[in-house]
């Protein structure tokens, strides 16, 4: 957080490059998930289903957590931020999210982000600078922070729902992570590397969950510390390390250059899965 004075927002939505030629498409628009509802956070599984959706896939899970009760996991995690309320805490609100599968299925925009990344990010330094070249990205006498903001423009989506919002946020946030970062120079080809592709995948999923979980919960907590927010602080550093963890331990044995840009969407549900399946089972 505390980079969005390096964005004005998006101007335009490019996100897939001129020579990405998928079997599957990862960057159609696809409908964000509507922001949860206290009890029923994603509306009613039996609703916009087609006659023939009976697979997992199409069906969502119906919560076994309530809302009311993760959000009250927050609050009692605030006030005593033992190893074992952190851990009830997140996973009780990804068991009100309606699980691992539904989590992952609500994450549309930002997963159609990462496939973005991907399709830019991956493959030899020089074929990397040439897609961002050919969508007009200047490179030359520029800061890794003024580039970032071209591809930040590009690639962000204009933010129509909670969702959109979201994945805009953990693109800005990882960006100006990465911008920070001495070691990162953009002008220069080696910053294109493996390295720096992980970093952004997984930053992007990091804040991703990490934000959406401080939003959709820290309500009652809000409104119980008392004008004491270090505990609440606190608390989020804590969450924050947990979800670190488990995202960075995923994207590392996951993400590699040379997938098939058309099969990277698979991967990114894959991610998504296994790191909301985790902060489940925790």
């Amino acid at each position: 957080m505390g980079t969005s004075s390096l964005y004005k927002g998006p101007k335009k939505t490019v996100l897939l490059p001129s020579d990405y030629s998928p079997d599957e498409g990862i960057g159609e628009a696809v409908p964000a998930a509507p922001a949860p509802e206290e009890e029923q956070p994603q509306g009613n599984p039996d609703e916009h289903q087609p006659d023939n959706a009976n697979s997992d896939e199409q069906q969502p899970t119906q919560p076994s957590v309530s809302w009311s009760a993760a959000r009250s996991g927050i609050t009692r995690a605030m006030n005593n931020r033992s190893t074992g309320n952190v851990k009830r805490a997140i996973s009780n609100y990804t068991k009100a999210l309606g699980g691992h599968s539904n989590a992952t299925r609500q994450a549309t925009t930002v997963r159609r982000t990462a496939g973005a990344i991907y399709a830019y990010f991956s493959g030899s330094p020089d074929v990397i600078r040439k897609r961002f070249e050919d969508a007009g990205v200047q490179f030359e006498n520029r800061s890794t922070k003024e580039i970032f903001n071209d591809i930040f423009q590009m690639l962000a989506s204009v933010p129509n729902d909670l969702e959109d919002s979201l994945a805009n946020q953990a693109l800005q946030e990882t960006f100006g992570e990465v911008a920070l970062d001495d070691s990162i120079d953009l002008s220069q080809l080696d910053s294109f590397n493996e390295e720096l592709l992980q970093r952004l995948i997984g930053g992007v999923i990091k804040h991703y969950i990490f934000d959406k979980l401080v939003q959709q919960s820290e309500q009652g907590a809000l409104k119980r510390c008392d004008g004491n927010t270090h505990k609440l602080q606190d608390l989020e550093k804590k969450i924050k390390r947990y979800i670190d963890g488990i995202v960075d331990g995923v994207v590392g044995n996951i993400v590699r250059s040379g997938i098939n840009p058309g099969d990277f969407n698979k991967v990114v549900d894959a991610l998504f899965d296994a790191a909301y399946q985790q902060m489940e089972e925790l």
